[in-house]
């Protein structure tokens, strides 16, 4: 059912020390239909633009990056991943270079999400891209330390992480799900 969109009064709660570069935190004000006055928060990344997953395959194999999450005091093992600079698939694929070192080719965006709708405001493009041959991963090319390893994941792999709870990362889980839907 398609309602009308509420009027939202937004104030501007916080901007990173680089002027919004990397973050800004809205806080909007809106009535709900039942009538009720609420606020909410809502995230800004990037200046607002794309972000991008990006699903890379060898054959059936899916590349999976190891970072530290300090927001869930973890590692995770997931999908390369971050917020735009241009469009979708230059962005994925830079982003296959700075995580693991690798040239990808064939690539195409798949699926736009709206990865948390009550929260941040980008949308995310999962961007398919296809590797070839054996080429060694270098995780973390770039010098920020942020990868601790990448490798190659089976379908059968990947599922039975699923199963375990290894493998939770919201960014990925939808990524994989919204492939396999499209592939359906």
């Amino acid at each position: 059912m398609d309602t009308e969109a509420p009027r939202t009064h937004t104030h501007k709660a916080y901007t990173d020390a680089d002027g919004g570069r990397w973050c800004e935190v809205y806080l909007d004000t809106y009535r709900l239909p039942s009538g009720t006055e609420t606020v909410r928060h809502r995230i800004r990344v990037g200046g607002g633009r794309t972000g991008v997953v990006v699903l890379a395959r060898r054959g059936d194999d899916i590349l999976l990056v190891h970072q530290w999450r300090p927001t869930v005091g973890r590692w995770a093992w997931e999908l390369p991943r971050g917020f735009g600079e241009t469009d979708p698939v230059s962005d994925a694929l830079r982003e296959l270079v700075e995580e693991a070192g690798l040239v990808g080719s064939a690539a195409v965006a798949v699926a736009y999400l709206d990865i948390d709708s009550g929260l941040l405001e980008n949308e995310v493009a999962v961007v398919e891209v296809s590797v070839q041959g054996d080429a060694p991963l270098r995780p973390g090319t770039v010098d920020d330390g942020e990868i601790a390893a990448a490798r190659w994941w089976s379908p059968h792999e990947i599922a039975k992480a699923i199963r375990a709870g290894e493998l939770r990362d919201g960014f990925t889980l939808a990524a994989l799900g919204a492939v396999g839907a499209a592939r359906g």
